[in-house]
């Protein structure tokens, strides 16, 4: 079946079909004009050239041509046909008194409605303009299918040439069908690999040797015109005669992208929820195993509160309060430590900033944890510039400072140094923190911002893993950067680079 390549309007009636009568013979013209108009059909002209067929059939576009194959001047029937077809989309009869086997092969090529001989009879008349029709409004029908498709068409012949594109393929390829027609398929549709990116092989090749429709499963781009690669899925069919020869090959296929795009989106959400159970059961670890020593401490200390009332025991009964004390201190810290990282894993912690200047807001901070280390640590605050004033989100930069700060006490020992250290520069604020701790062992240091993971020399103190993965995303929510310098034995310096200006 031929595929349209225009849609045409809804096909008329029997009453109202307009045929285009062209036989340069006078006599026999007017003999097939009246019995069309017997058969209720309306002339809607004669011509008796090639030249006058067409500019008759480009004027008033009648609905079928009745077309004489020979003709006088310098177009036969059979190209004035082919034109008519090819360029106004009009079906066309042939009516001629021409028979022999070259005649009639040249007219095939240019695929007619139907033939009619002389002396043309009105029964078989009307039966060939019947099925012309019939067949025309099929093939219509067909084309405002194939056009109207959101997936591509492409239709070629048994040697791969082109013949027909819907408007999909054409947007999708960046072919027009006039520059297409006749155009190897392989010039037109080019696909490689999406991973080797090395050219697929000729799909209506493969078509033409296989009697099954062929799927490309694997990862395929389609190249436009443009070199636009295009994501796509397709599939190719052959077409067959009637005695299941293949004629040529239709070409199916769709951009993906979209499809592709919610593919990954979900295999980033099936990520995140695997990542966010093999967390939830590392919480479940890391507070089961965190709270045990403290809840046994508790434990314990209630007991010899409970038990030793003797005025003598005074002191001990004060060191098992202080004991409890700082036992829930640190639970409470913990549950803290599990709530924030929970909100951070979520996307529930934002990034406001305001201005704040950082030294009276790092005194601050200074000052709380100097009273937490009491005499054990000594904490120096440098300043590297009169004045700091940055944008900056103070919750954020509170959980940055008080974890490091933490972190550098917890792991350096008694009566050492913790140094904070701030400079402005370049539209920047450099926060340093610096200890002479235990140091992070080599192998550790490329794991130290993912939850949970402790180093190998800390297994001893307690800790949830939790600190600086915090520290990290508060980092990236200001859109800066952290690093550090660590040796074992020796000590550790963390630097966190903030935009000051809060971009």
């Amino acid at each position: 079946m031929m595929i349209l390549e225009k849609t045409t309007a809804e096909i008329p009636s029997e009453e109202t079909i307009q045929i285009l009568v062209v036989e340069d013979e006078k006599i026999i013209a007017l003999n097939l004009k009246e019995n069309l108009e017997s058969l209720g059909y309306i002339v809607a002209g004669i011509a008796a050239s090639g030249e006058e067929a067409i500019e008759q059939a480009t004027q008033r576009h009648p609905d079928l041509v009745l077309m004489d194959i020979r003709l006088k001047g310098d177009l036969d029937g059979i190209e004035t046909a082919d034109y008519i077809w090819e360029h106004l989309f009009i079906p066309v009869i042939y009516v001629t008194g021409h028979s022999d086997h070259s005649t009639l092969a040249r007219a095939k090529m240019t695929a007619p409605f139907g033939y009619v001989l002389k002396p043309v009879k009105e029964r078989e008349l009307s039966v060939a303009i019947e099925i012309a029709m019939q067949r025309y409004e099929r093939e219509q029908l067909l084309t405002a299918v194939l056009k109207g498709m959101g997936d591509g068409v492409i239709v070629t012949d048994a040697q791969g040439r082109v013949s027909f594109l819907n408007p999909m393929a054409e947007t999708l390829t960046g072919w027009q069908l006039s520059e297409a027609k006749e155009q190897q398929f392989t010039d037109v549709f080019k696909l490689v690999d999406e991973q080797t990116q090395q050219p697929v092989d000729n799909l209506v090749t493969a078509a033409l040797q296989q009697d099954t429709t062929i799927y490309l499963n694997e990862p395929l781009l389609l190249q436009s015109k443009n070199g636009t690669p295009i994501p796509i899925g397709d599939s190719a069919t052959s077409i067959k005669d009637r005695k299941g020869n293949p004629i040529g090959v239709v070409v199916v296929f769709q951009d993906i992208s979209d499809r592709k795009q919610v593919e990954s989106m979900l295999r980033q959400q099936l990520e995140k929820e695997k990542k966010l159970n093999q967390l939830q059961t590392q919480f479940i670890h890391t507070v089961s195993h965190e709270y045990r020593t403290p809840l046994s401490l508790i434990l314990t200390c209630a007991y010899l509160l409970e038990t030793n009332t003797s005025p003598s025991k005074q002191e001990e009964r004060l060191q098992n309060c202080e004991r409890i004390r700082h036992a829930v201190k640190y639970m409470v810290g913990l549950l803290e430590d599990v709530l924030t990282f929970g909100q951070v894993e979520a996307d529930q912690v934002t990034f406001d900033p305001a201005p704040l200047d950082l030294e009276p807001f790092c005194k601050h901070i200074i000052a709380e944890y100097q009273f937490i280390a009491h005499e054990h640590h000594d904490i120096q605050w440098v300043s590297r510039a009169p004045t700091c004033t940055a944008y900056l989100d103070k919750k954020l930069l509170q959980l940055i400072l008080r974890n490091l700060l933490s972190n550098a006490l917890k792991y350096s020992p008694e009566s050492s140094s913790v140094s904070l250290i701030v400079t402005c520069q370049d539209d920047q604020a450099i926060i340093q923190v610096r200890d002479t701790g235990i140091g992070i062992p080599l192998e550790d240091q490329p794991h130290i911002f993912k939850p949970f993971h402790r180093a190998a020399n800390a297994e001893l103190i307690r800790g949830s893993g939790m600190g600086l993965a915090i520290v990290k995303k508060a980092v990236d929510l200001h859109g800066g950067t952290i690093a550090f310098d660590s040796k074992v034995g020796v000590g550790t310096t963390f630097t966190v680079t903030l935009p000051a200006n809060g971009t």
